[in-house]
């Protein structure tokens, strides 16, 4: 077949704390990926598309507890190294938008057949989804693309951003929402793409390899599960039966068609998350602030 001759990429798109990690490194493990690019950005991630929608203009929203998006400047000279850092010398780009569509496919074929793409900034910004949508359109004769998109019961999204950046919990409904509401919105674009799949973060925990065997069948690879990974349960979802924080109706409703029933959802305001958000905001934030800034990080 003609596609198996194409260059497979794989975007994990989700909000921050959903497990897009985990998927990552199991997909890794299935399909036997070894080599990735070197990038600055923890936990594998790229950054690409938002730094491209910055580099050509294209307006994002603030994203919490993040730069993103970067200034133009930035955004070219960090996409600059990060593509000479990882391609041969010999490749030259002459514009910038040479460096996205052009440079994003060397990686590509540099690191393929198959290539993951994981960065829980992406489905915020509905330009950086659109950048995806062209760059699959200009090269649909070598590149067959595929999108997966994760969630988490939200109640766990925000007691872990919550703790690990202390971020208003009522501007991250927002954002949550602009997130998987621009899943919605790009399952409905016209696109050439070979798959977009949905998971929850709790179905690969209990079932990994089912879960990660349909992604997999999805895009056309063999796969096989060889590690295993004992998931831990974070410190922040320890926290999840005093959560008091009170959801939208919206939300509750995009919930619901993730597969989240009212009971996953339940919560209310008692004086244990009345004293657990006082700690986060004013003991634990500060004092964790005041560590990194003594230990440089």
């Amino acid at each position: 077949m003609e596609s198996s001759k194409k260059i497979d990429v794989v975007y994990i798109l989700s909000e921050k704390s959903s497990g897009s990690s985990f998927l990552f490194r199991s997909l890794n493990d299935a399909l036997g990926i070894t080599s990735y690019p070197r990038t600055k950005h923890f936990e594998s991630e790229t950054l690409f598309w938002t730094k491209a929608a910055s580099l050509l203009d294209k307006p994002q929203l603030s994203m919490l507890a993040s730069a993103v998006p970067y200034d133009k400047d930035r955004a070219r000279k960090e996409l600059t190294e990060f593509l000479a850092s990882n391609l041969p010398t010999n490749i030259t780009f002459n514009t910038d938008e040479e460096l996205v569509f052009n440079g994003w496919f060397e990686l590509l074929r540099e690191f393929g057949p198959i290539f993951i793409e994981k960065s829980p900034h992406h489905l915020l910004q509905w330009n950086a989804l659109a950048l995806m949508l062209e760059f699959e359109k200009r090269f649909s004769d070598k590149v067959n693309c595929h999108y997966v998109c994760i969630a988490r019961n939200p109640k766990d999204v925000f007691l872990s951003q919550f703790r690990r950046w202390n971020v208003s919990l009522k501007q991250l409904e927002n954002q949550w929402l602009t997130t998987y509401m621009n899943w919605e919105r790009f399952l409905e674009q016209n696109s050439l793409s070979a798959s977009k799949i949905f998971t929850r973060y709790e179905d690969l925990v209990a079932e990994r390899p089912v879960v990660i065997s349909k992604i997999c069948n999805a895009i056309g690879a063999d796969s096989i599960v060889r590690g295993s990974e004992k998931v831990r349960k974070s410190k922040s979802s320890k926290q999840s039966d005093s959560f008091g924080y009170v959801f939208s109706e919206s939300t509750v409703q995009l919930a619901k068609t993730m597969g989240y029933t009212a009971s996953d959802l339940e919560h209310s305001r008692t004086l244990k998350w009345f004293v657990y958000e006082y700690y986060i905001r004013f003991f634990y934030s500060p004092a964790k602030s005041l560590y990194q800034a003594f230990k440089g990080v």
